[in-house]
């Protein structure tokens, strides 16, 4: 059996635990890791976003994005 760990929650985060859980049928500890992967994707989301408007703002890194898709597009034509 794995190792477990008990975590001090309020009741009421408890209770939303295992209602999440019963109408997925899953336990509590797939909800959880569920919900923590989810929070890294959205972690990597914002990144990504933040990394794109920087790069949209600065001049070089536009046009080398801009000369990187006209390579891919001629790739794809011939």
């Amino acid at each position: 059996m794995a190792d477990t760990t008990t975590v001090k929650v309020q009741t009421s985060t408890r209770d939303l635990l295992l209602q999440v859980g019963a109408s997925r049928r899953q336990s509590a500890d797939q909800v959880i890791l569920a919900a923590l992967a989810a929070m890294q994707r959205d972690e990597r989301r914002q990144l990504a976003a933040a990394d794109t408007r920087a790069i949209k703002d600065d001049p070089a890194d536009l046009a080398e994005i801009r000369a990187i898709q006209q390579d891919i597009a001629a790739l794809h034509e011939g």
